[in-house]
């Protein structure tokens, strides 16, 4: 009998210094996740979701005059490294018999109705695998480091014990800092993102800006295509973290 648990994938993962983890089963679904993004879309016979995080430390979010450019190669670095590690934990659970997928912490993304999603909204899950809440900002406050965190994970058949959910409300109920911060006015009093309107003014690529300019390239190939092809890996640059900086759970 394959005695593979929760346990000794919580411990894979601790040598990988990975030590915020959660637990999710997606047999129920999130009814704010439309079905083209469902777990089962990509993986048939899927069960759980194992979704993890890093810190973004605080000397990176709160630098006197170089916070962007840090903020920038920080997630540039880490985006890669999770991926490479959510990689590995498949090959881990594939050799114990349990078919897994893996959900890349950035690229590739898919646009519905002018809308960014990624192949799976893994903030959601991350939310029912016990990580944090989600905030106002549309980001997940985790008790100890606020929304200054990277998430990764992975959807597989093998059926785990789910992770509690954090019941606590984590974002204060009168507090409105990134709301009033977002230069853009991206997020509105009830929560409700644009993520449309932030990514635009958050992310700059100068490789896709100079694709955009060629219409036989416009013509050739679809704008979701070039995105995730300039973009992946990190190539475009981030321009704005106002959100994270005022937030409170992040000081």
């Amino acid at each position: 009998m394959n005695s593979l648990d929760s346990s000794k994938i919580i411990e894979f993962l601790n040598r990988q210094e990975i030590h915020v983890i959660g637990f999710a089963s997606v047999i129920d679904k999130i009814k704010s996740i439309v079905e083209d993004f469902s777990p089962q879309k990509l993986l048939r016979n899927a069960k759980s979701l194992i979704c993890y995080a890093v810190p973004i430390p605080k000397g990176v979010i709160y630098s006197e005059s170089n916070d962007i450019l840090l903020y920038w190669r920080y997630c540039n670095m880490m985006y890669r490294s999770l991926d490479a590690i959510t990689n590995s934990l498949c090959l881990y659970l594939e050799d114990n018999g349990y078919v897994s997928t893996p959900i890349y912490s950035c690229y590739p993304w898919r646009i519905v109705n002018r809308e960014f999603w990624g192949l799976l909204p893994i903030v959601y899950w991350a939310e029912k695998a016990g990580l944090g809440k989600l905030t106002k900002s549309g980001l997940l406050g985790h008790p100890k480091y606020g929304t200054r965190i990277l998430l990764g994970g992975l959807i597989t058949s093998k059926l785990l014990k789910p992770s509690e959910k954090v019941q606590e409300e984590i974002c204060p109920i009168d507090c409105f800092e990134c709301i009033d911060a977002c230069p853009v006015k991206a997020i509105n009093r009830t929560g409700k993102v644009d993520h449309n309107l932030c990514i635009r003014n958050a992310n700059l690529n100068p490789l896709m800006i100079n694709l955009l300019k060629d219409k036989e390239t416009r013509t050739a190939v679809d704008f979701e295509t070039i995105m995730n092809t300039v973009g992946i890996d990190d190539h475009s640059s981030y321009h704005c973290l106002e959100c994270l900086k005022v937030c409170p759970l992040n000081k």
